[in-house]
C-alpha cells in the first residue's frame, strides 16, 4: 500500500536525523504532491506515524516530529515537574484554575470521602520545551487543607502539602487508560476534538493510610513514556 511506502520514507528520516526533534514537516498540500499522492493517502501515513509516536499535529499549526518521550514512573513519582529537571528538559506551567467543588464520583471514591464532601481542585497546563503536552489536575480534601482554599494562584501543591502540612506521599495508588480530551483540554493542548490522550491517575496514600491527594493527569501519548517499576 501507498501510505506503508510514504510512512516508511518519513520515519526513516526522523529515525537518520535528517528531520529532527521539534522540526516543523512540510503542509500536508506540499508533502502529497513531493510523493505524487492523495492527502488522504498522505494522512493515513502520517496518522499512523502519530500512533507511533513519531509524529504529532498542532490544531492550524501542521505536523511536528516528537521530541524524546519524557520517562515517567507514576508509581514512585507524583511531580512531574522535577521528573523534568532530573531530566534536564526545559518547562513551565500555565495556571488554569483553582476552586472548590463538590467531590465528582470519581474523586470521592478514590479519597474514601463521604457523599456531600468538597474538595480543592487545581489545574494548570504543562509545557515541555515550548509544547503544550499536558492538563494536571489536582484533588484535595477540603476538611483536611481548608487553608488551601484561599490560594488563589499557581501554586506547587506537593510541596506545600510536604513542607507546610507534613504529608507525604508513603504509598502511590495508579491507574491508567486512554480517554478521548475534553473540549477544555482539546483547546488548552492545540489538538483536534476528540483526540486520544494518556490519563494517569494517581492516589497519594500518607502514612496514616489515608488518601490526601488525588492526581489526574492527561497527556499527548508521544510526550511521556511509562516506567513502573
Amino acid at each position: 500500500m501507498q501510505y506503508l511506502t510514504i510512512k516508511d520514507a518519513i520515519a526513516e528520516q526522523i529515525e537518520s536525523g535528517m528531520l529532527e526533534p521539534g522540526h516543523k514537516l512540510p503542509s500536508e498540500r506540499v508533502l502529497a504532491e513531493s510523493f505524487s499522492t492523495t492527502r488522504i493517502t498522505l494522512r493515513e501515513a502520517l496518522n499512523y506515524l502519530a500512533l507511533a509516536g513519531k509524529l504529532y499535529k498542532e490544531e492550524r499549526r501542521g505536523w511536528f516530529v516528537s521530541k524524546e518521550a519524557l520517562i515517567f514512573n507514576p508509581a514512585q513519582e507524583l511531580d512531574i515537574l522535577k521528573v523534568c529537571k532530573q531530566y534536564n528538559r526545559g518547562y513551565t506551567t500555565e495556571r488554569i484554575d483553582s476552586k472548590r467543588i463538590l467531590a465528582p464520583k470519581m474523586v470521592a471514591e478514590r479519597l474514601d470521602l463521604p457523599p456531600f464532601s468538597y474538595v480543592l481542585m487545581f489545574s494548570r497546563l504543562v509545557i515541555i520545551e515550548g509544547r503544550k503536552v499536558a492538563v494536571q489536575y489536582q484533588y484535595l480534601p477540603e476538611a483536611l487543607f481548608p487553608s488551601l482554599a484561599k490560594m488563589d494562584e499557581d501554586i506547587d501543591v506537593v510541596s506545600i502539602l510536604k513542607d507546610k502540612y507534613l504529608s507525604e506521599c508513603q504509598n502511590l495508588c495508579v491507574k491508567i487508560g486512554v480517554f478521548p480530551a475534553t473540549e477544555v483540554e482539546s483547546e488548552l493542548l492545540n489538538i483536534s476534538s476528540g483526540s486520544m490522550l494518556l490519563n494517569i491517575n494517581q492516589s497519594a496514600i500518607n502514612n496514616n493510610k489515608t488518601g490526601y491527594l488525588l492526581q489526574v493527569i492527561s497527556c499527548c501519548h508521544d510526550a511521556l513514556k511509562i516506567e513502573i517499576e
